[in-house]
């Protein structure tokens, strides 16, 4: 009997002790599954900080003209997006001082520097597959619908950490318009022209990327798209121009993820040859282009 109660009292502590350790397992799960859910969820919705860096220099043959200008120029921007659409827009930071606010020196008759990055706005729909993108260009508003541009990413396994995000690098080749540089210094009407400034070929360069799979929504910067997570980095012109992603939020203004509305409506092959006149316009009175930024030297007012 006593025999019969030990192995009663010893089989119930056994019991007692499966049963709780079944309970714990069942709860570390229960808990990895919730956040595991919840991570996801975060990852398909927020909003990402962006900040790119051009190197102005890198189209200035002239020493001289070197030695005016800033070798960079910074500027900030924000994706925000969800599972179907995105917005890419510019931040203006009040704060931020102006980098050309004394290039040239000063003076009246000497030269005259202005610098303006034209702002635009690119909403990407996936259901749809269409783009919208508010331009702003030389003071002229521009409003470009037109269907969603498909790239040709080769994707490789060289990975590097972005804002804390994994990421892994992909290429393609896009096309875009190059410009002849143009220096007028002088003042008044007698302007000594350096080069031509002139509309070339457009010429086809390598575009890197680095994307974050465990953001898994196909948007990124600018409007580019088509790859199996949100793109973190784009370097544009071998580091000459280059946007990395600073900061990822889960949060975000839902309110404001709408389409650009206003400017002239037009395809994208309609704004390319709008912006080709008024670059031509703009350079009848000397300048230098370099990229999306114009800087403009003059005698004058």
């Amino acid at each position: 009997m006593i025999k019969y109660f030990q192995y009663n009292n010893n089989y119930k502590e056994i019991k007692i002790a499966f049963m709780k350790k079944t309970q714990l397992v069942l709860g570390l799960l229960v808990a990895l599954t919730s956040l595991t859910t919840v991570a996801n969820a975060q990852m398909k919705e927020g909003k990402i900080s962006y900040e790119r860096k051009i190197n102005m220099h890198r189209n200035l043959p002239d020493p001289q003209m070197k030695s005016m200008v800033p070798e960079f120029r910074t500027d900030k921007f924000e994706l925000i997006f969800n599972e179907n659409v995105s917005l890419f827009r510019s931040v203006v930071d009040e704060e931020a001082p102006d980098p050309f606010a004394n290039a040239g020196g000063g003076g009246g008759g000497g030269m005259r520097f202005n610098f303006r990055m034209p702002s635009a706005n690119t909403y990407t729909d996936l259901a749809k597959q269409m783009q919208y993108e508010g331009r702003e260009f030389f003071e002229k508003e521009f409003l470009i619908v037109d269907s969603l541009k498909q790239y040709k990413w080769k994707l490789s396994e060289e990975t590097k950490t972005i804002a804390k995000q994994l990421c892994k690098k992909a290429t393609t080749m896009v096309t875009a318009p190059q410009m002849r540089m143009r220096v007028s210094i002088g003042g008044g009407g007698n302007n000594t022209d350096t080069a031509a400034n002139t509309p070339r070929a457009p010429k086809e360069t390598e575009l890197v990327v680095w994307y974050a799979e465990g953001i898994p929504v196909s948007f990124g910067p600018e409007g580019y798209s088509g790859l199996p997570g949100v793109i973190m980095e784009i370097d544009q012109d071998n580091g000459a121009n280059v946007m990395t992603a600073v900061e990822v939020s889960t949060k975000y203004p839902k309110k404001e993820l709408v389409a650009p509305s206003k400017g002239e409506k037009m395809n994208r092959a309609q704004f390319q040859e709008n912006m080709m006149k008024l670059m031509q316009d703009m350079q009848r009175g000397g300048g230098i282009r370099m990229g999306g930024s114009a800087i403009r030297i003059g005698g004058g007012n």
